[in-house]
């Protein structure tokens, strides 16, 4: 098989994988299905390609990231020093939407980051972590804009935050597929920003 096939195949089986997982969650869905799936006669096709079920999501969130990080770091670099809330907010939020903007219809990425995210075994940290400087410069920035608030508190802002963009790109990428009608991805990248930026802002009652 020539180098060029192999990509291929490897492409092929991330593909597949993404969207069985997506539609089905990681636990019920095996390496031999994933193989079928993706019309593979050897059903190790995965474990020759890619490694351990384990290794299968780490490719796919790895793949899933490059393009958000890379957005990241360049709206990071663009707000540095406002002391706009909503902007260092948005260097968080838009990139993850604008690339889903990108992927078109059908696409499960958003369904399979909230599939990762909620996972126990998997979890929220394994989708970001190849978090750059970039990221940890927009956090900073963004929590210097937000009233003094206790460390349980933020966490659990935090918590709301990544809750709030996940499930909430997962549900538009859900709807798009059920109705056919593709996501304003421009509509909800400026409800969340605003949603979150909320968050981070609002005095504790």
């Amino acid at each position: 098989m020539s180098v060029a096939a192999v990509r291929d195949t490897r492409t092929l089986l991330l593909d597949t994988a993404m969207r069985l997982y997506a539609e089905g969650g990681l636990s019920l869905v095996s390496n031999r299905q994933v193989a079928q799936a993706a019309g593979q006669a050897n059903n190790s096709a995965v474990a020759y390609h890619v490694g351990t079920k384990a290794d299968l999501v780490a490719a796919i969130c790895e793949r899933l990231a490059e393009p958000v990080l890379a957005r990241t770091a360049a709206m990071v670099a663009d707000c540095r020093g406002s002391v706009r809330p909503r902007d260092h907010v948005a260097s968080l939020v838009a990139p993850y939407v604008g690339h889903l903007a990108t992927l078109g219809q059908p696409s499960w990425a958003a369904r399979f980051a909230a599939q990762v995210s909620a996972d126990p075994v998997y979890g929220p940290d394994l989708l970001w972590r190849g978090s750059t400087a970039a990221h940890a410069e927009a956090f900073v920035a963004m929590w210097a804009q937000a009233p003094v608030l206790p460390p349980e508190v933020v966490e659990l802002r935090l918590q709301m935050m990544r809750l709030v963009v996940v499930h909430t790109c997962a549900e538009r990428e859900a709807t798009a597929a059920r109705t056919g009608r593709p996501a304003d991805w421009a509509a909800v990248e400026s409800a969340l920003v605003d949603a979150v930026t909320g968050l981070l802002t609002a005095p504790i009652g």
